[in-house]
């Protein structure tokens, strides 16, 4: 903002006359508003490979017959298959070559059961050494005298076709004693998967060696070498006991878990008894009442040289005071009126909480209008009513949406062909005095109405404000009511109108730490105005800055020197002196002005919230250790809050800078450096 700033003209509603210029970034404002790989060649060549191959097994399938259960490696199957099985189609009759009878079966212990995945031959325990060119699979063979051929899911034969096409799974029959072994029968790949050759056999048609499939390598070669009735008769035997073990294990767990479904079979449970935790520990602990207090001369040879900074000019105020005692540690010029800028809000901070109730809430209604198809929008001095739900930039803000859904509630499907906004809650100028031509609107500011929306923004999450808050609000009510083309016009509602709709703001404590957080001047603004309301006086103003200077000297506080405009300190022509910036403080802080503590928790943070987000005040000093609310106008900048320092102890400090010479940069820079000298210092 300008030092020379000027009224400008505007209209009714705040909207800046034609011509007005562009408006400047306020800094300090500005700073708080919210606002696949296409597949490759080798991935080509694995996409030929599985058309040319049957449906593999899940490559970490485990075969439960080894002790070890290790995986057979998917490479290193062998892929043969009986003569005469032909794929997509039925099998034919082959050659049966006749071996010597099987004089018996040797008893075979019960085996651990295969995995559902597939189904090999268990291990045995008199195993010979393997034969080196010993085939994995017997060519054919013959039943045994007097017993039944049992059925063998054996590997196909190696197919001349690259590409293979689902089989039907025929139903598995025994042989008849004493005849000839029936074809193959498939198996489901799931159950007996079936190996692959590899990419050399599938090139050259030679049948790979069997390899050694699990640990102890002549294992799986030995048993592949044994003769065919007695490994089939095993298998056979090993599958059957699999499947009355598993029977047996499901009557078992249904028996044991009960029937899921009759709620009476669950087995009551006591009542829970929870432990006694005792009593919570603090979050934050209580201040140190053994914390040493700086020594005031100690604290002087630290911050006068910091003060003397060039960058913070000549004129500059400042004090210090020990939040317990009261005791003043530090003082230069404290009783001189300084321009506050947005400290001022401090004031308002603590005349809001005071004057009206801090759980109270912020009404907007809507009203029948004086005709058909016509509603008021009544604003309540709510700035924060949100046209997105949630709000972006009011955390528990009321919405438009909201009164939409009652009033279309209410008129039931009746058309809305206009919208009156009635502002008169507030009255007189829309701007200060001491505001200049570009403030309002600009990023910073906007005409101060009773009634806006996103806090007169122009849109939601936006910088810029609007220079007709009103009128907006009422078109995002005609759009909310699904009549975007309807009329919006400034008026009143009709004397004993049918309410139609109310929202209530976040409550009023919750409004105040938003308007110190983000030194937010139209929350500020709208602030004082209820202010003025509760004490009496009217709603503009001269009559909010009267009852915020009442409302702070009924406090208990010294008011001298105090000269107010408006609630913000947007205007130039505010004056307070460090000293009642700092009394307002301490006063929040020691608990001797009831509910004013409201006022700490909206005070920005150094390094992590509000104005404060990007500065480090705190120095070394302990993170969070300052909270204060910033100032900044042309030529001026301010800082006012508390500290806690090294030692543990809280103090009350403001530094009123209003003829600061350097960069905005700069000055803030050199403020921050006598915070973190404050926030570090034992200065004893």
């Amino acid at each position: 903002m300008s030092p020379d700033y000027h009224g400008a003209p505007t209209t009714s509603d705040g909207a800046p006359a034609a011509g007005s210029p562009a408006p400047p970034q306020d800094a300090e404002a500005q700073a708080a508003t919210p606002g696949g790989a296409a597949p490759g060649a080798g991935a080509q060549l694995r996409i030929e490979e599985e058309r040319q191959v049957d449906e593999e097994p899940p490559a970490d399938a485990v075969d439960d017959s080894s002790p070890a259960g290790d995986t057979v490696p998917e490479s290193e199957v062998p892929v043969e298959r009986e003569p005469g099985f032909v794929v997509g189609g039925e099998p034919e009759p082959e050659p049966v070559v006749a071996e010597e009878p099987e004089p018996d079966l040797e008893p075979v212990p019960a085996p651990v059961v295969p995995a559902e995945s597939e189904l090999v031959p268990p291990p045995v325990a008199d195993l010979e050494p393997p034969a080196a060119e010993e085939p994995a699979w017997p060519v054919s063979w013959a039943p045994e005298p007097g017993v039944d051929a049992p059925v063998w899911p054996q590997p196909p034969a190696p197919v001349p076709t690259t590409e293979l096409t689902p089989r039907p799974v025929p139903t598995p029959r025994p042989a008849a004693a004493g005849g000839p072994e029936p074809p193959p029968v498939p198996v489901d790949s799931r159950l007996a998967p079936v190996p692959r050759p590899t990419r050399a056999s599938r090139r050259t048609g030679a049948t790979p060696a069997v390899p050694p499939a699990r640990r102890g390598a002549g294992r799986a070669a030995a048993a592949s070498a044994e003769r065919p009735g007695r490994r089939r008769g095993r298998v056979l035997l090993a599958a059957l006991v699999a499947v009355v073990v598993l029977a047996v294990a499901a009557v078992a767990a249904i028996t044991f878990l009960g029937d899921r479904s009759d709620p009476t079979a669950a087995e009551p449970v006591p009542d829970a008894v929870l432990p006694d935790l005792g009593e919570p520990t603090p979050v934050l602990a209580a201040l140190s009442t053994a914390a040493l207090v700086p020594d005031p001369a100690a604290l002087a040879a630290v911050l006068t040289p910091l003060l003397s900074d060039p960058a913070l000019g000549a004129g500059l105020s400042a004090q210090v005071v020990d939040v317990a005692t009261g005791e003043v540690l530090f003082a230069q010029d404290a009783r001189d009126p300084s321009t506050p800028a947005s400290t001022a809000k401090l004031l308002t901070a603590l005349a809001t909480l005071t004057t009206v109730d801090p759980a109270s809430t912020l009404s907007t209604t809507v009203v029948a209008g004086a005709t058909p198809g016509e509603v008021v929008l009544v604003g309540g001095g709510d700035p924060t009513l949100s046209t997105t739900a949630p709000s972006v930039a009011y955390p528990g803000a009321a919405t438009v949406d909201d009164l939409a859904a009652q009033v279309q509630a209410q008129l039931g499907g009746a058309p809305v062909t206009r919208v009156v906004v009635d502002s008169s809650l507030f009255s007189g100028p829309l701007t200060a005095p001491g505001w200049g031509p570009d403030d309002a609107p600009s990023t910073y500011a906007a005409p101060v109405t009773a009634t806006a929306v996103d806090g007169a923004r122009v849109d939601p999450g936006s910088s810029q404000r609007s220079g007709a808050p009103g009128a907006d609000a009422g078109q995002a009510l005609a759009t909310a009511l699904g009549a975007p083309d309807a009329a919006v016009v400034l008026g009143t509602a009709p004397a004993g109108a049918a309410t139609l709709a109310t929202v209530e703001s976040a409550p009023v404590e919750r409004l105040v730490e938003q308007a110190l957080t983000a030194s937010d001047n139209l929350l500020a603004e709208s602030l004082a105005r209820h202010v003025a309301i509760a004490r009496g006086l009217p709603a503009t103003f001269a009559g909010a800055a009267q009852a915020i200077t009442s409302a702070v000297a009924d406090a208990g506080l010294d008011t001298t020197g105090l000269t107010l405009f408006d609630g913000s300190g947007l205007s130039q022509q505010d004056l307070v002196p460090a000293r009642l910036l700092v009394d307002v403080v301490r006063a929040a802080s020691d608990g001797t002005v009831p509910d004013a503590a409201g006022l700490l928790s909206g005070l920005p943070v150094a390094g992590y919230d509000g104005t404060l987000a990007e500065r480090e005040g705190d120095g070394d000093g302990i993170p969070g250790a300052v909270r204060a609310k910033t100032g900044t106008l042309l030529a001026v900048n301010d800082l006012a809050g508390t500290v806690l320092t090294a030692d543990g102890r809280l103090l009350a400090f403001a530094v009123l800078a209003d003829g600061a010479a350097g960069s905005l940069s700069t000055t803030e820079t050199a403020l921050d450096d006598v915070a973190a000298a404050l926030a570090g210092c034992g200065c004893r």
